[in-house]
């Protein structure tokens, strides 16, 4: 930019000395006002004319040439005080994860920030409010990989892999002799070692940024500092560190390359300096983002479960449907509060495996509560549903801290949560709702314990009235990393 300015500096002197060179080689005649003879006069006349007119024309294209440079150095000010963030993601499905990004989007300062958004897999029903002002592109190759799990692993691996070269499968073998030989928490560091080793067979992103955010938790992180070049690179953390149990030489590795690694609870935060007492000062607590008047507004439109005949109290949990968010529990739960006498129903928004699905559709059949546990499948809008609903009920084994709690809050349902990590965090000791045991007797028991005490239903629900839950300055620490 500013070898670009000098050279209009040089191109204006030189405009200015032309100028004056044409005034001084004037006939001497031009210099006279008054002249005795008429021709000469009539000579100045045109001449003075000509000079006026020549640079009134030459001030106008100046001074539009000056708009131009000012409009130029606007640009390149604009473009020089932005910086260029990275960040990477798995999918846009309907799902915490995804939730949280979509707050932490809505908040950026776009003044401040020019920011791609790199998805695994470029799909999703909340691919459609990302917002405009990102530029989002998928991975090239090798996006399925960060969806693997034990039951796509072989599928997955043979298709990116084997397929196109099958000497491959000696090199992936050793890890999967050793899988099929191992059992517990060793089965799960092999398979995050075994995901670490094929990284190097990814794709590599050749643009550099000034900061690279891996929000989707592990696997973007791990992408990120193998194969990202960023001069800042933060990690995002979603989840219980403990649960399911991590290898901390892998995360050692990866949390040394890290600048910033960020929990979305306090809880979490602490379980990570227990771990790694040596990043204590890399660690920072950002809690997900929750915008109180957009919830609000959109809790008043989209449609609600659909069946206004039924008289009786309605449950609902929202999340993937997996063993991790305790449907299963649900499921069991809703089976001893029917048996009790109760007339409920439960509902689940969110989708998941189709086998895992119909292995739940299944169980609710066997507890006989097929017709009153209800998969409704996945929305955009959750809010009209959660509004409808008398009790919000989060069942599972561990989270990190799950939004749709803090969501059920803004809308100051009466809540349950088993105890998972941050539950007692999240509902202030009982404060704003039900904690209790990770089992099918104290899911059931809490439920009971709301449906027939209107009075704790309404104290809960005052408690939730007078608390304010937006957290949009949140936003802020991510600026000040």
């Amino acid at each position: 930019m500013y070898n670009f300015l000098i050279k209009c500096l040089i191109l204006h002197t030189l405009f200015t000395k032309s100028v004056l060179f044409y005034i001084a080689h004037l006939p001497k005649e031009c210099y006279y006002i008054v002249d005795p003879q008429p021709q000469q006069n009539i000579f100045l006349q045109e001449q003075m004319f000509i000079i006026c007119f020549v640079f009134l024309c030459r001030l106008i294209d100046f001074a539009r040439f000056c708009g131009i440079i000012i409009l130029i150095i606007d640009i390149e000010r604009e473009n020089i005080l932005k910086q260029k963030l990275l960040i990477i993601g798995i999918t846009m499905n309907a799902a915490g994860t995804e939730k949280s990004f979509l707050s932490f989007a809505q908040s950026l300062d776009y003044e401040k920030y020019d920011v791609d958004l790199l998805l695994a897999v470029d799909a999703g029903p909340f691919r459609k409010l990302i917002p405009k002002e990102i530029n989002v592109t998928e991975l090239e190759k090798h996006g399925d990989m960060f969806t693997l799990s034990a039951k796509n692993a072989p599928k997955i691996i043979f298709n990116s892999f084997i397929k196109k070269n099958p000497l491959f499968a000696f090199y992936v073998l050793p890890y999967f002799v050793r899988l099929v030989f191992t059992k517990g928490k060793k089965r799960a560091d092999i398979a995050t070692r075994m995901w670490c080793d094929l990284l190097r067979f990814f794709p590599k992103i050749d643009k550099e940024y000034d900061v690279a955010v891996a929000y989707w938790g592990d696997r973007t992180m791990f992408y990120m500092v193998d194969r990202v070049k960023a001069k800042k690179k933060i990690a995002w953390l979603h989840f219980d560190y403990d649960n399911p149990p991590r290898d901390d030489k892998t995360y050692t590795r990866y949390f040394e390359k890290c600048d910033k690694i960020v929990a979305v609870s306090d809880v979490i935060n602490k379980s990570l300096c227990r771990h790694f007492p040596q990043y204590e000062d890399k660690f920072i607590t950002i809690e997900n983002i929750n915008n109180p008047k957009l919830i609000y507004e959109m809790a008043q439109n989209g449609k609600s479960f659909g069946d206004d005949l039924f008289s009786g109290k309605r449950i609902l949990t929202v999340g993937r449907i997996s063993e991790q968010k305790g449907i299963d529990i649900a499921i069991s739960a809703l089976a001893k509060i029917v048996k009790a006498g109760y007339d409920v129903r439960w509902y689940v928004l969110g989708t998941g495996d189709k086998e895992y699905v119909d292995e739940m559709k299944g169980l609710a059949k066997r507890e006989g509560v097929a017709d009153r546990f209800i998969f409704l499948g996945t929305t955009d809008n959750v809010y009209s549903y959660m509004k409808d609903c008398d009790i919000y009920a989060q069942p599972s084994r561990h989270e990190g801290k799950p939004i749709a709690v803090e969501e059920a809050k803004i809308l100051c349902r009466p809540i349950v949560c088993a105890d998972y990590l941050s539950a007692k965090e999240q509902l202030k000791n009982g404060e704003y709702g039900v904690v209790c045991d990770i089992d099918r007797d104290s899911v059931a028991s809490a439920v009971i314990s709301l449906l027939t005490d209107e009075g704790k239903r309404s104290d809960l629900t005052k408690n939730l009235e007078k608390a304010d839950f937006g957290n949009v300055s949140e936003i802020e620490k991510f600026y000040s990393l």
